[in-house]
């Protein structure tokens, strides 16, 4: 099993600057070595500022959007122009500067039950997978809740064990239903990558990572059930991009 590499930044601002750099390099070398880059995002202020940096005037001329495929890991089941929709709330930035270049994926809350809508997302993310030749995204960037859940997989959920669809509808999440990518489906991405700021979310953090060293040479279906769903996955070399008040410098 490989090891979580931990980068941690003072604040947020240096944290969101350094994945966009990283961002850049990954997105450059995999459309090189196979001609497209498939990323898996979700929700919340870290990729939020990301997406918002990667579309200022000192970014977007290096990235390759026509080559770059964006696909949801996951969201809240509420109308698309809900605040609390996570397209909604980078749409503005996403289709100002990028549009006509970028290739964008959102999943469609609007006019269909939950369980519609993930069948829905499962058969287009299914579609952008032939389009590139791939089995599995190339890169997910994830977050950690505060009670250690990730993506739209929350501790306790059916959506944990799901071992045949790609997408899920997640109708145990806490407040809302969601759309998740499942576990059985995000262990094929070849890189994950983990957000996590703020003082609110360093207990889960400091549990995940005790127990990703605890399992670290289990495989993440026997994790499940064992772990809170922030340690489940298992690649190689997860990093970890982490500020100063979710990671205290030690000594």
């Amino acid at each position: 099993m490989g090891q979580d590499i931990i980068k941690s930044y003072v604040n947020s601002n240096d944290a969101i600057h350094a994945l966009a750099e990283n961002f850049i390099a990954f997105t450059d070398a995999e459309i090189k070595r196979t001609d497209s880059c498939i990323v898996g995002i979700t929700g919340g202020t870290v990729i939020n500022g990301l997406l918002e940096l990667l579309n200022t005037p000192e970014y977007i001329e290096r990235i390759n959007w026509e080559r770059t495929f964006f696909v949801w890991t996951d969201e809240r089941f509420l109308s698309q122009a809900h605040e609390d929709n996570y397209f909604n709330r980078v749409k503005q930035v996403l289709l100002c500067k990028a549009i006509g270049a970028a290739h964008f994926f959102p999943i469609h809350t609007d006019s269909r039950t939950v369980v519609e809508a993930a069948e829905e997302y499962e058969k287009e993310v299914k579609n952008v997978l032939k389009a590139c030749k791939k089995e599995g995204l190339d890169l997910a960037i994830l977050d950690l809740g505060e009670d250690g859940h990730t993506a739209g997989l929350f501790a306790g959920s059916h959506a944990l064990r799901e071992i045949e669809k790609d997408v899920v509808a997640v109708e145990d999440g806490k407040v809302w239903e969601r759309i998740s990518m499942t576990f059985h489906f995000l262990a094929k991405t070849d890189c994950i990558w983990f957000t996590v700021i703020g003082e609110k979310k360093r207990a889960a953090l400091t549990k995940v990572l005790y127990q990703r060293e605890d399992y670290e040479d289990t495989p993440w279906e026997k994790r499940i059930g064992r772990v809170l769903p922030g340690a489940v996955l298992s690649q190689d070399n997860i990093v970890w991009y982490v500020d100063e008040a979710a990671y205290p410098k030690k000594g």
